[in-house]
């Protein structure tokens, strides 16, 4: 395919840009970003008054929890898991995780987002719905052990899991996922290790999410969390989940390791943990991401919300102009988020060679884009703006899964129907 007449948004030299430009699309690639691209059979996408730009990637989630959207709100991080989630995650069937999972998936898709990173039980399900919806993502089976569980049974889950795959589908990877430090004991660390480097996989866990975690990590394994955190996964890629409560020695530690922060700053207010510093961690060269975390706690899964809650939030922080702007979130969102997940030579930015992760958003001059018109700054009005349901099309290694806002690979009101019925709160 073809996609003409579009604004389409490149990185050139550090900076986020804006060029008129068509891109061709061959075999799930891009093989040509240029001007005037002439049609040799191709179909051709309209992107007039459209902005042409990557797939956001949302580098932290828990599909599924859309079925605790807008409940128990005003609970701290750990009542909210202990006390409220857990308890009725333990009743929660295949069935009611596929049908989530496709009800999630139809969200992110209609909202922009291309690949996510998730965490969840009974994951065979979540990677069906992935296959189904032809969605990019990384899943895993999580572990843990404080709980009273037996973790060779979850480690066996796990192998079950990972060796079940389709080795020939490669919009899906795999992550190896202690929950936290402070569900998980050294010797369940040691084996999350042991499976990351037998499986050549990157670690996924929560990380200094909240207050208490400072005291629970250092009560259950005598050391602060990243001095924890180093002793078991130095020199293994690792995307940590939060980030919120680092401290400048944390930081130090950090700078050492080949990892990364998936900051959820919708999730952090929700949950009332504060506001992580991503502005001095990106200045101390650390990695930055973006992600919703689960919609119970991050309200949905529109990663535009995301660009602007982290953007706005550093402005809480800093009383100066030295933070960080909407270009450096759109990176975030998009080629800092692939960087994180380690699919930055396949996903993350608009170039030849890339795979074609690509979103349309509708900027048109009408009534439902009043708030970004007169439309002087295209990049900042993307961010401060816009919204997932301004996303017009979506497209994932070339396969088209939305259209006009129209899909054709599943019946949405069927998918709301299905979830609606499920009642478990």
């Amino acid at each position: 395919m073809i996609i003409k007449n579009g604004k389409v948004l490149l990185f050139k030299n550090d900076d986020v840009v804006i060029e008129e430009k068509d891109v061709l699309i061959q075999e799930g690639k891009i093989t040509k970003i240029e001007d005037q691209i002439k049609a040799d059979g191709e179909e051709i996408i309209d992107a007039t008054d459209k902005i042409v730009m990557p797939g956001l990637i949302n580098t932290h989630t828990h599909i599924a929890m859309c079925l605790f959207r807008g409940t128990f709100e005003g609970c701290d991080l750990f009542t909210w898991l202990h006390k409220k989630i857990w308890p009725i995650e333990d009743k929660l069937t295949k069935e009611q995780i596929y049908d989530a999972s496709i009800f999630s998936m139809i969200e992110m898709i209609a909202t922009g987002t291309t690949c996510f990173n998730d965490q969840y039980f009974m994951p065979e399900e979540t990677r069906k719905a992935a296959e189904k919806m032809g969605m990019r993502a990384v899943l895993t089976r999580p572990l843990m052990d404080t709980d009273g569980s037996d973790l060779n049974v979850r480690i066996q889950e796990f192998r079950d899991f990972y060796e079940s795959r389709d080795e020939n589908n490669d919009l899906i990877t795999y992550s190896v996922a202690p929950h936290g430090l402070y569900t998980c004991s050294g010797n369940c660390l040691k084996k999350a290790r042991d499976l990351a480097v037998e499986y050549n996989l990157p670690i996924h866990v929560h990380f200094l999410e909240s207050i208490d975690e400072i005291n629970s990590i250092k009560e259950l394994h005598g050391e602060e969390a990243s001095k924890v955190l180093k002793k078991y996964f130095d020199g293994i890629h690792t995307i940590l989940a939060h980030g919120v409560k680092l401290n400048d020695q944390d930081i130090e530690v950090l700078k050492t390791m080949d990892c990364g922060i998936a900051h959820n700053p919708v999730s952090n207010l929700r949950l009332g943990c504060k506001i992580a510093d991503v502005t001095k961690y990106k200045k101390a060269g650390i990695t930055v991401a973006l992600g919703t975390d689960g919609a119970g706690s991050g309200n949905n899964l529109d990663m535009f919300e995301s660009l602007r809650t982290a953007c706005l939030m550093q402005g809480g922080i800093y009383e100066d102009a030295d933070r960080i702007t909407s270009r450096d979130v759109i990176k975030m969102a998009t080629i800092e988020g692939a960087k994180l997940l380690g699919l930055e030579d396949r996903i993350g930015s608009l170039e030849e060679g890339k795979d074609a992760d690509i979103i349309l958003v509708d900027i048109s001059s009408k009534l439902d884009h009043i708030s970004m018109l007169p439309n002087h700054d295209i990049i900042s009005n993307l961010v401060y703006n816009t919204s997932g349901r301004d996303v017009d099309t979506t497209i994932v290694k070339g396969k088209i899964l939305m259209k006009n806002r129209k899909f054709e690979q599943v019946d949405v009101n069927e998918a709301i129907k299905k979830v609606n019925q499920i009642n478990i709160i």
